[in-house]
C-alpha cells in the first residue's frame, strides 16, 4: 500500500471521529445529570449503561457480516444519521419539556444499535487507509486522539452542561454527528470482497461459519484470538473494581482518582509516543513481548504496595508498558484478518471481548467479597502471565510482526 500515513483517508475519518465523540461524551454526562434529577435511580443509569454492552455482545456477530455485505461508506453516514435524527429529537424534546425516561432509553437502544455497525466499519475501513507498514502509528493516533478527548472531556463536560444545559448540549451533540456524517461523503472506501452480495439470514450465518473456519484455518488468528479472549477474562475485571480495592486498602476517593488520572496520563503518553515515531518491526516485536511481560509484573507490584506514591509508579509503568504491548497487538491483530471475513470476525471478536470483560467483573466481584482483593488481583495478573509469555515468543507471531 504506498500512501502516506496522514492521507486525506485517514484525516476525514480521524477528525469525524474525534468531533462526535467529544459530543458522545458530553451527551453522555449531560443525560446521566438528567436522569438522575428526573428519577433519582441509580438502578436505571445502571441499565442505560448496559444497553450498549449487551447490544454489542448478542449483534456484533451478525452486525459485522452486514457491514461486509455493504457500502462502508454509507454504513458510516447512514449511522451518524441515524444518531444525529435521534439526538436532535431528544434535544427538541427536552428544550420542550415533553422528553421522558422511555424517550430516553429508546434513544439509548437506537444510539448502541447505531455503534454496532458503525464500529466494525471504522475498523474494518482502517485497514485499507492505514499503510501496513504503518498500523501501528496510525491505530496509536486513533487512540491517542481519544484518550486526550476523555481526559480532557471528563473535566470539563459537568461545566459544560452546568453552562449550556442539558437541551443545547444533546442538541450539540446531534449536531456533531450530523457534521461526521458530511465529512464521511468525502471519504473513498475501497470496496470489499463481499460488497453487493444480498444481506440474507441464510447468508449471515454462513458468514458466520466461514467467520469460524478463518479463525481455525489462519495460524495468526488461532493464537491471537484465543490469548485475546483469555487475557480479557483474567485482566479485564480489576480495572473495574479499582475503586472498592482502593477503599480496601484503606485509600481515599480522591487518591483513587488521583490513581486514575495516573492510569490515563500513561497511556496517552504511550500512544503520542506511538503515533510520532515509525517503528521497525523488530522494533515492534520486542515492544510487544517486554511490554506484555513486565507490565504483567508492575501490575502486581502495584497490588501488593501498601504505599500510595510507590503504587501510582507501578501502575504508571504498567499501563504504559500494557499499552505499548496491546498496541503492536492489535495492529497484528488487524494485518491478519483475511479480507473477505473481516466484518464478520471482527464481530465475534467484540462479541465474545465484552462478554469477557462483563464475565470478568462478575467473576472478580464475587471472589473479591471472599478473598482480599490485593491477593485475587495479584493472583489473576499471575495468571496471565502465561499466555502472555506464550504470546510473546510464539515463532509465528514473531515471524509475523517481522514481516508486517
Amino acid at each position: 500500500m504506498e500512501r502516506k500515513l496522514w492521507n486525506k483517508d485517514f484525516v476525514l475519518l480521524l477528525q469525524g471521529n474525534a468531533i462526535s465523540t467529544i459530543g458522545d461524551l458530553m451527551y453522555s454526562v449531560a443525560i446521566g445529570y438528567w436522569v438522575f434529577e428526573q428519577t433519582g435511580s441509580n438502578s436505571l443509569m445502571g441499565i442505560m449503561s448496559s444497553i450498549s454492552m449487551f447490544m454489542t455482545m448478542f449483534l456484533s456477530p451478525f452486525s459485522g457480516s452486514i457491514v461486509d455485505r455493504y457500502n462502508r461508506k454509507w454504513v458510516l453516514v447512514g449511522m451518524d444519521l441515524l444518531q444525529s435524527a435521534v439526538m436532535l429529537t431528544i434535544g427538541i424534546l427536552a428544550y420542550t419539556n415533553k422528553l421522558n425516561v422511555p424517550g430516553v432509553l429508546i434513544a439509548a437502544v437506537l444510539a448502541a444499535l447505531g455503534s454496532v455497525f458503525y464500529s466494525p466499519a471504522v475498523s474494518t475501513l482502517m485497514i485499507d487507509i492505514i499503510p501496513h507498514d504503518d498500523m501501528v502509528r496510525g491505530r496509536s493516533v486513533f487512540s491517542g486522539v481519544y484518550s486526550l478527548i476523555h481526559m480532557v472531556g471528563t473535566a470539563f463536560s459537568g461545566v459544560m452542561v452546568a453552562f449550556f444545559g442539558v437541551p443545547l448540549i444533546v442538541i450539540i451533540n446531534g449536531l456533531s454527528n450530523l457534521y461526521s456524517a458530511i465529512t464521511e461523503l468525502f471519504i473513498h472506501v475501497p470496496r470489499t470482497v463481499q460488497q453487493g452480495t444480498p444481506v440474507t439470514v441464510k447468508g449471515i450465518l454462513q458468514d458466520s461459519q466461514a467467520a469460524i473456519k478463518a479463525i481455525l484455518s489462519e495460524p495468526c488468528l488461532r493464537i491471537f484470538i484465543p490469548c485475546a479472549l483469555i487475557l480479557n477474562l483474567l485482566g479485564a475485571g480489576p480495572s473495574t473494581l479499582l475503586l472498592p480495592f482502593c477503599m480496601e486498602k484503606g485509600f481515599t476517593v480522591d487518591m483513587y482518582g488521583y490513581l486514575m488520572s495516573v492510569s490515563t496520563v500513561a497511556s496517552l503518553i504511550c500512544v503520542v509516543l506511538l503515533g510520532a515515531v515509525k517503528l521497525k518491526p523488530a522494533v515492534r516485536f520486542w515492544m510487544l513481548a517486554i511490554g506484555f511481560s513486565v507490565s504483567g509484573v508492575f501490575s502486581i507490584l502495584t497490588y501488593l504496595s501498601t504505599d500510595f506514591p510507590a503504587m501510582c509508579v507501578f501502575f504508571f509503568i504498567s499501563t504504559f508498558l500494557n499499552c505499548a504491548g496491546n498496541s503492536v497487538f492489535n495492529a497484528a491483530l488487524m494485518l491478519a484478518l483475511p479480507e473477505k471475513n473481516r466484518g464478520a470476525i471482527l464481530g465475534f471478536m467484540e462479541s465474545a471481548c465484552v462478554g469477557g470483560s462483563a464475565l470478568s467483573a462478575v467473576l472478580y466481584g464475587v471472589l473479591g467479597d471472599i478473598f482480599p482483593m490485593q491477593w485475587l488481583f495479584s493472583a489473576g495478573c499471575l495468571l496471565t502471565l502465561g499466555p502472555m509469555l506464550y504470546l510473546c515468543f510464539n515463532s509465528k507471531i514473531k515471524n509475523f510482526i517481522l514481516e508486517h
